[in-house]
């Protein structure tokens, strides 16, 4: 991520907390974002990145539970053909 990464964390952070506090979701205490990437030379890159302060605990639990919300949407879609 080199120098991008904390500009990154920022605008994706600010951006997050203007979304939730816009909708009257309370506030963010913290995030993790897991993004792909492809640069000009079609060299992929995976970057994930986090709120300020996160542990590295927080930044797993909060991906293995986004994964298990996946996967059950991914499971109820197949068992419901009607969606």
């Amino acid at each position: 991520m080199d120098d991008l990464g904390p500009f990154l964390e920022q605008v994706i952070g600010d951006a997050i907390a203007n979304a939730i506090g816009e909708h009257e979701h309370g506030m963010v205490t913290k995030w993790v974002a897991l993004v792909e990437s492809i640069d000009a030379d079609g060299e992929r890159g995976l970057w994930t990145m986090t709120s300020d302060g996160v542990k590295a605990w927080d930044t797993v639990g909060l991906l293995q539970h986004g994964l298990h919300l996946q996967q059950a949407q991914t499971l109820a879609a197949r068992l419901d053909p009607g969606e």
